[in-house]
């Protein structure tokens, strides 16, 4: 059965592919500017849907809040310890004798994620680094 796209799905999307790596509040302030009639529990809850069904991944950095990506590809993230900022990093991924070694031992790969932590460039620039 195919989900059904409704406007406020469309909103909430297009709230993920403007935001970059949003958090689902910030998602709702997005969201809510646009079409005030869309709870917060409403951006919750699709949120999470596009999550569980692949239409856009769950980001779960240690000590903030789940931020959301709705880039599916493979791909790792660059994390500032300082202020939180998340970035997409085009990084070759594992090779395919990575994921046979895996299935060799016995265990069948459903996913992975990469994160690098450091400074961001503004960052870096307000401690005097750049």
């Amino acid at each position: 059965m195919q989900e059904r796209q409704t406007k406020q799905k469309q909103i909430i999307y297009e709230a993920l592919q403007t935001l970059d790596h949003p958090t689902a509040t910030e998602v709702y302030g997005w969201v809510h500017n646009v079409c005030p009639t869309v709870s917060r529990a409403t951006v919750f809850r699709v949120l999470g849907g596009f999550a569980a069904s692949g239409r856009a991944l769950e980001l779960r950095v240690a000590g903030n809040e789940v931020r959301y990506d709705y880039n599916t590809m493979p791909h790792y993230h660059a994390h500032c310890r300082m202020c939180g900022r998340l970035a997409d990093v085009g990084v070759k991924g594992f090779s395919e004798e990575t994921f046979a070694a895996m299935a060799a031992c016995g265990f069948e790969v459903e996913g992975y994620s990469i994160e690098f932590f450091g400074l961001c460039a503004d960052c870096k620039k307000e401690m005097g680094q750049a």
